[in-house]
């Protein structure tokens, strides 16, 4: 064992002195606000409404009195801008086949705003884009006002009513579609989505996806 300074008594008090006059200072210092919690992680529920998420998709359209089809596939991201107000942005590219041949290009963004009673969450949603074709290019708007409905803890339906219209010149008018979705998560973060659109004039678009939440 180590003989100790004479002083060390002297120097064992004051570091007493000092650690304590720490720990009551210490613990006399202001608790430090915890940040704000993340928006995306703010929504709760099946529905997809307020929430962060990125969606990839196919879809496949059946033209009504018309000798050709499309398909296609997307991707879509979501994101709660405020309470119950989100923006997003689509991308969609399809392949027509029959009497046309010809591929276009989708590039959209949109904003919804809802509102919830109870399941039920009423929304509005505004959409603007533009798109390419081999011959032209074409700006479109279109606006859904619908519900989505929260059943359960896994599952989501949600149906709306859509004008779109074209605003180029080479275009006459727009037209009525009725949208309906079903949302099923199969885990915390991930979803399966099937969906079926009923358009104006006789014609049927079919979707599948998948949700990724964030």
């Amino acid at each position: 064992m180590t003989p100790l300074h004479p002083t060390s008594g002297f120097v064992s008090r004051v570091v007493l002195g000092l650690a304590l006059f720490g720990s009551v200072a210490f613990a006399q210092t202001p608790a430090v606000e915890p940040a704000e919690t993340c928006a995306c992680a703010a929504s709760t529920g099946p529905g997809l409404l307020g929430k962060c998420y990125v969606e990839a998709s196919a879809h496949a359209l059946d033209f009504n009195n018309t000798s050709f089809t499309e398909h296609g596939v997307g991707v879509a991201v979501n994101m709660p801008l405020a309470p119950r107000l989100d923006v997003g942005a689509i991308f969609e590219h399809t392949w027509e086949e029959g009497s046309l041949d010809e591929n276009y290009q989708d590039l959209s963004a949109y904003a919804t705003v809802y509102t919830e009673v109870g399941d039920l969450r009423p929304y509005v949603r505004a959409e603007l884009g533009y798109e390419w074709w081999p011959v032209s290019d074409d700006p479109f708007y279109a606006v859904e006002v619908g519900a989505e409905y929260l059943i359960g803890e896994r599952l989501s339906l949600s149906a709306g009513v859509e004008w779109s219209e074209y605003l180029a010149s080479d275009w006459n008018g727009g037209g009525f579609a009725a949208n309906v979705r079903a949302n099923l998560w199969l885990t915390d973060s991930l979803a399966g989505v099937v969906g079926v659109t009923g358009i104006e004039g006789g014609s049927w678009l079919y979707r599948l996806g998948a949700v990724y939440a964030f």
